[in-house]
């Protein structure tokens, strides 16, 4: 199970928002150029090419299918390491910790230690009585 996939065949609506996106992108990055450069000419030209690529996508959304595509696979390596980035943040600086005051702490919630005398390892429960309760468990 991947944490993030690339849709190799991403539908009308998805590559009209790409397309949609594509435009503001474009709008932010002229927006940087211009000031970090203070020169007109990157900053139109990256805006008149995103500008252009974004209403054909608008227009014929098949047409940018290939810049989609493209854009994705450039983009997957960025999101596996996030993804995965955060998956061990969340573990090691999360679970972990818990775990360890939970064991500091002689909290066993899984009941993992081995009582050799007992008889069964099955755990007692009430009878609820009513049957219409196995019905609504939440």
């Amino acid at each position: 199970m991947a944490l993030v996939d690339i849709n190799w065949n991403p539908s009308r609506k998805e590559l009209r928002v790409f397309s949609l996106l594509l435009i503001g992108f474009g709008a932010i990055v002229a927006a940087i150029l211009y000031k970090r450069l203070e020169s007109q000419t990157p900053a139109a030209a990256a805006l008149f090419v995103t500008s252009v690529v974004g209403l054909v996508g608008l227009a014929a959304p098949m047409l940018v299918r290939p810049v989609y595509v493209i854009w994705m696979g450039l983009a997957f390596p960025i999101g596996w390491t996030v993804s995965h980035v955060m998956m061990l943040a969340a573990f090691y600086f999360v679970l972990t910790p818990i775990g360890l005051v939970m064991r500091l702490c002689g909290r066993d919630p899984m009941r993992r230690q081995i009582d050799r005398g007992a008889k069964t390892h099955w755990l007692p429960r009430s009878n609820r009585g009513d049957l219409k309760s196995y019905f609504r468990q939440f």
